[in-house]
């Protein structure tokens, strides 16, 4: 059992600059699936992620692993209003307690092993227990004493234990199976043992409630939740609720209604996984609550570019008969989202990248070509038609003509460069003028998918022949419309061809140096010279030896590398599929960070892809469970320097964590001084940005008053940028 602090920070709080070392989540809450009452409170599971209504003052407040909680993909909420405790459940059936802003962890069923179906449906408290139904039996938490007491059976068969609910109904327990009702006397001191329940009931039940004498049960496949409380019955349809089975209400919100409830004022909160969680009063619709956030937490790529972060949101998932196409989540640096769909983007799915030159933003949809937006609005979706077919088709299963653009880069002169699978001229360009060109690298490519696409600071085009086989580079030698001159060659495993320690390679960086990473299924390799490739001298990738204890290997040679990003000192931030997220140092020699779900606040550590805000350091980091971010120490060095940006500014007395100086040029030489001028602190930037702990040489915090910050400019001189006031 593992006990956390709580901290609860309302929806407002998330757009406001947070501390270095501080995370915050990004988290998709437009799904409505679940809802329950506490004190003051409505609490609402959308998406997998947690959050509540402040009934007070009607503040939206984030629940999350960020603050506190022990994991992520919520499933269920109850609440005991006799012992003011939160119990919350997870897909993974982990199980958590809220008691006095303290989080209570119960890992004992998430840790069971157990070979078949493992879940929690539905929660029920009586007194001091929380009745857990789930696929392995009815399972008991003791809320006092904090721990599981005991396990219920109602069947001989382990496959067959599976409870969907259950109620208390006078002395007996309830319980509702997909094989009939059963109950027993709720104070047998041998309820583990199957032969003591009867079956109660013949039939199919999902759910099951009750108030005194009455019995509520799920009667109906149309019926998608039933629930009792503060003295109504509520069933949910898919578009209506019936409140009491006398009143109806539909209005045009419940589009995919999953559960509603009745709260101690009598009004109606219903989860819609389409429109989120609405409030009715008297029966009419009054208003939505919805943290704003991406549209989903599915991410395939992350760009942050001009001040906005783009998550692209990869493939479509079949719901019954529509298609849900998610499309793109983009975040303005006021935390404001827009979500772009399928219908917003020109009837074009599956967007899988991004990237944006002035006022246009194209994406990548690996099924309809490249649509544009010029101000954020539709302007034109590039297809084989309009490009003078540059944007070639294939011919897919069922005779469906694709054009599968797995990736965008603008180079250096505004031009716009992708690529394109399974067709003959993979790699294609539309020029600033508006002219497109396609290219052919005279190999059989149209049977190849592609990767990613990385432009190097030598204007060359290096491209990830997807499914193990390799790379190629291609070099127009600036002359995008003359071929003649052009250049290209293949990667593989030998020497003298690349030298890649696999032929799967996933991603690409280029850093400050012109160094390209690559990563691959084992491991990281690095071009330290890419203007030789063509050039007939060796230019192979090398593998960094680091030493581990007395032994020396590979860096990450046993991880598979799904991402690398460059932050604004040089430094790497590695994401692997199995275990989280690296910080390296510049070359990679030095392990500075490393982050996994169970040592941070990280929701996965399968890490799908990283970016950064290079102004203020915050690293967004896309996981299989959602977006979440971390503000890290380094930012990118500034061409010209004037006023820094200090934070936080005033340095409060109850402050103790780092103070950031921002907006320096790249590795500046830092000091701090009184205004007498004795030296209070000296530091190195990483990149544009310096770290202060708050004290001075001596290790104390220094008194109340005014510091100066001194910085070197290119030249080597000093100067004052900027001032702190520190308050003690």
């Amino acid at each position: 059992m593992k006990k956390l602090l709580l901290f609860i920070l309302p929806v407002f709080i998330q757009a406001q600059d947070v501390a270095i070392g501080s995370w915050k989540d990004y988290l998709s809450y437009n799904s409505a699936l679940f809802t329950a009452e506490a004190k003051d409170k409505i609490y609402c599971v959308a998406s997998g992620g947690l959050f509540y209504i402040d009934k007070k003052d009607k503040s939206i407040n984030r629940v999350s692993k960020i603050n506190g909680l022990s994991d992520c993909d919520v499933q269920l909420v109850d609440y005991s209003d006799e012992f003011e405790i939160t119990i919350i459940t997870y897909a993974n059936c982990n199980v958590d307690l809220l008691k006095n802003d303290n989080v209570v962890n119960i890992s004992d069923l998430k840790r069971k092993e157990f070979a078949g179906k493992k879940t929690i449906n539905n929660i029920t408290i009586n007194g001091s227990t929380a009745y857990l139904s789930t696929s392995i039996g009815l399972i008991l938490v003791d809320l006092i004493n904090e721990e599981i007491k005991d396990t219920y059976n109602i069947s001989e068969d382990v496959e067959n234990n599976e409870i969907n609910d259950c109620a208390f109904l006078g002395d007996s327990i309830i319980v509702a199976t997909s094989n009939g009702m059963y109950s027993a006397y709720k104070n047998n001191p041998f309820l583990a043992n199957y032969t003591n329940w009867k079956l109660y009931s013949i039939g199919s039940f999902d759910n099951v409630k009750s108030s005194g004498d009455k019995l509520f049960i799920d009667s109906s496949f149309a019926i998608t939740s039933i629930s009792y409380n503060n003295g109504s019955y509520v069933k949910t349809f898919t578009d209506s609720i019936i409140v009491n089975n006398t009143i109806s209400i539909t209005d045009p919100k419940l589009e995919n209604v999953k559960h509603a409830m009745v709260d101690d004022e009598g009004a109606i909160w219903v989860s819609d996984s389409v429109n989120g969680l609405l409030k009715f009063n008297n029966f009419n619709y009054q208003e939505t609550f919805k943290p704003d956030g991406p549209k989903s937490n599915s991410v395939f790529s992350l760009e942050f570019i001009n001040d906005r972060l783009y998550s692209c949101h990869g493939g479509y998932v079949n719901f019954g008969h529509q298609w849900i196409k998610d499309g793109v989540s983009i975040k303005n640096n006021f935390d404001s989202w827009r979500n772009y769909n399928y219908y917003d983007l020109g009837n074009a799915r599956d967007i899988v990248a991004a990237t944006s030159y002035g006022e246009k933003t194209y994406f990548a949809s690996y099924y309809n070509g490249v649509p544009e937006l010029e101000n954020e609005e539709f302007s034109v979706r590039h297809k084989p038609i309009n490009t003078n077919y540059a944007l070639d088709t294939i011919n897919d299963w069922a005779n469906d003509k694709r054009t599968k653009i797995s990736d965008l880069q603008i180079d250096k002169d505004g031009n716009l460069w992708g690529l394109n699978a399974n067709v003959k001229n993979p790699l294609f360009v539309k020029k600033l003028n508006g002219d497109w060109h396609s290219f052919s690298m005279n190999q059989p490519l149209n049977g190849l998918v592609f990767g990613d696409l990385l432009i190097d600071s030598y204007n060359q085009k290096w491209g990830i022949l997807g499914r193990g086989n390799g790379i190629f580079i291609y070099n127009d030698n600036n002359t995008i419309s003359d071929l003649n001159d052009d250049q290209y060659t293949f990667l593989n495993l030998n020497i003298g061809s690349g030298n890649l320690p696999s032929m799967y390679v996933y991603c690409f960086a280029n850093d400050l140096d012109g160094e390209v990473w690559v990563g691959t299924e084992k491991g990281v390799a690095v071009f330290y010279e890419p203007s030789a490739i063509f050039s007939g001298y060796n230019f192979d990738a090398q593998q960094i030896l680091i030493t581990d204890g007395d032994y020396g290997q590979y860096l990450l040679s046993e991880e598979k590398i799904n991402c690398i990003t460059v932050d604004g000192a040089n430094r790497k931030w590695i994401g692997t599929e199995n275990s989280g997220l690296f910080l390296f140092s510049e070359d990679g020699q030095e392990e500075l960070i490393h982050f996994t779900k169970n040592n941070s606040p990280l929701l996965s550590n399968n890490i799908v892809d990283v970016t950064i805000n290079h102004k203020n350091g915050e690293v967004f980091i896309g996981t299989d469970k959602g977006l979440m971010s971390y503000r890290s120490d380094a930012t990118e060095g500034i061409s010209k320097q004037s006023k820094t940006h200090i934070f936080p500014n005033p340095v409060k007395e109850n402050y103790t964590g780092p103070i950031a100086i921002s907006k320096l040029y790249a590795n500046a030489n830092v000091k701090i001084t009184d205004v007498s001028g004795n030296l209070v602190f000296e530091t190195t930037a990483n990149g544009g940005q310096a770290i202060w702990n708050g004290k001075n040489k001596n290790g104390e915090r220094p008194s109340t008053g005014v510091y100066l910050v001194f910085s070197t400019d290119i030249y080597g001189a000093e100067k004052i940028v900027g001032k702190i006031l520190f308050i003690y």
